[in-house]
């Protein structure tokens, strides 16, 4: 019996308490827990909301109540996500937040399979393409790609 490939959501932000005027990160406005009919969202320490990888259905509810469009579906079999949804050019979004992506193109350089792409200044990963390698998260200087199973960590 075929199966479908596991899905989940995330959410773009690394930041929280963090940034310092960043207008793209999560507003813990709840409207992604109070879409979400499965109870996997959660506030973490720094005020992001995060998902529960165990609980997460892969619907989408989330994504279409985030007012800020950084919650994303993806493939659980690719575990490196892009935790920044900034687009402020390299020196801004270091003012903005401490854990931004500057759009500086090491991932998407150190990519074997051009998984990742840099577009208007943001780190992007395309599931379909991704070998899950790990070495976009190793360059990157900001630590915006990370391993949600937690393995690679700098």
């Amino acid at each position: 019996m075929a199966r479908f490939p596991k899905k989940t959501a995330y959410v773009a932000c690394n930041g929280g308490e963090h940034c310092h005027g960043c207008t793209y990160g999560c507003m813990s406005c709840s409207s992604c827990m109070e879409a979400c009919k499965k109870d996997a969202i959660f506030y973490n320490e720094l005020g992001v909301a995060e998902i529960d990888e165990e609980k997460c259905i892969g619907c989408g509810l989330c994504v279409k109540a985030c007012p800020q469009d950084i919650i994303h579906i993806h493939l659980t079999d690719n575990p490196f996500v892009v935790k920044c949804s900034n687009r402020d050019k390299g020196a801004a979004a270091r003012k903005a937040c401490e854990v931004s992506c500057i759009g500086c193109g090491l991932c998407a350089k150190n990519c074997p399979s051009d998984a990742v792409t840099v577009i208007d200044n943001a780190a992007f990963i395309d599931d379909e393409l991704c070998l899950a390698c790990g070495n976009c998260a190793v360059k990157c200087p900001r630590n915006v790609i990370v391993d949600t199973r937690g393995i690679i960590l700098k």
